[in-house]
């Protein structure tokens, strides 16, 4: 693989976004890990150091802050360069509820943090990319990027973080940089974990809405990521692709066949 040069990871303190930024770490990139909690982040830091980086800093970054993704992107240039990498992985999660009780405040925030904070992470990072002429985003969307689910602030954040996507590979495709997404399906993070244990989310009926019968797991995700961002991925853009288990698949399979049942000749 050639050389990653240096990877930004917004949201790189836990989940998904620690996962890339230690698969990044041990295929020899630079890795900025950039988040709000020090002291994960700290840790994060030393362990990409631990896994094979060439180098490795945390900087703290308040999401959806154009000052503060500003000053990141300083400290970046300052310390490695221009980035080759930007991952946007910083995400909060909602509990399922209808449209007509979603409380307004909770939906500002999701959109400040899921939207919000993807779009001025592109827009910073973004210009520098097309600057220097070369360069690949990684957005993370959801399976809420495709379907209809019942969570009306994190969905419709994520269609957008999609169609965001898209727009974006269009734009900055002809300067040498690549746009493009993953679409996590239920991944064991600690966050889904949390909502497993506070009776959230049913662990065995979301087993059984995957094809592989299985949750996803962080560094599932953080394979395609380094896919996505490497030369090897390199005449793809535009795309959002799906790491779900076979979630979207299976769902729509099963509910078909409630109906139309297969009969044994």
């Amino acid at each position: 693989m050639a050389d990653l040069g240096t990877a930004v990871i917004i949201g790189g303190t836990s989940g998904i976004g620690k996962a890339i930024a230690l698969r990044f770490a041990a295929a020899g990139a630079s890795v900025v890990v950039a988040g709000r909690d020090a002291t994960r982040g700290e840790d994060v830091s030393r362990q990409c150091q631990d896994s094979g980086a060439s180098g490795a800093e945390f900087v703290p970054v308040e999401i959806g802050d154009p000052a503060s993704i500003e000053s990141l992107a300083g400290s970046v240039a300052h310390a490695f360069g221009s980035p080759r990498i930007l991952v946007n992985s910083a995400g909060i999660l909602q509990s399922g509820k209808r449209v007509l009780d979603q409380d307004l405040d909770e939906d500002e925030r999701l959109w400040r943090i899921n939207y919000r904070g993807t779009l001025i992470g592109c827009q910073v990072f973004g210009r520098l990319m097309k600057k220097a002429g070369r360069g690949a985003i990684l957005n993370v969307g959801s399976l809420a990027s495709f379907a209809p689910l019942s969570l009306p602030a994190y969905t419709p954040g994520k269609h957008a973080v999609m169609a965001l996507t898209g727009i974006l590979a269009a734009e900055l495709g002809p300067h040498g940089v690549r746009v493009n997404a993953v679409a996590p399906g239920y991944t064991l993070s600690d966050g889904l974990k949390a909502k497993i244990s506070a009776g959230e989310r049913d662990p065995d009926a979301v087993i059984d809405s995957t094809a592989l019968r299985r949750f996803v797991a962080p560094e599932d995700v953080a394979e395609a990521a380094l896919f996505l961002c490497s030369d090897r991925a390199a005449s793809i853009t535009g795309v959002t692709l799906p790491v779900d288990a076979g979630w979207l698949t299976q769902a729509p399979y099963a509910h078909y066949l409630r109906g139309n049942p297969i009969k044994d000749s």
